[in-house]
């Protein structure tokens, strides 16, 4: 994974044991305290928003806020399929 000095940035997550037609998108934004991101599962095709996880801000780091905005969407999964 490379972080470019260019935003908005999309990251794509393969989501095992869901819908085929379905992936995890992490969006990374420079924002004016830090790093914003947004947490989304999203239509391959359309790139369309299937369901919307979460929102981080003013993240210092934004390797670790990739990080960890994986590990949220892992354990939004997770806490579905329960």
């Amino acid at each position: 994974m490379q972080i470019l000095n260019t935003f908005p940035q999309e990251f794509f997550v393969r989501l095992h044991g869901l819908d085929e037609h379905l992936k995890g998108r992490i969006t990374l934004y420079q924002g004016v305290h830090g790093f914003d991101l947004e947490i989304d599962i999203v239509q391959k095709e359309s790139g369309k928003i299937y369901n919307h996880v979460k929102s981080m801000y003013n993240e210092s780091d934004a390797r670790d806020a990739i990080d960890m905005a994986v590990q949220y969407l892992k354990d939004y999964l997770v806490s579905k399929s329960q």
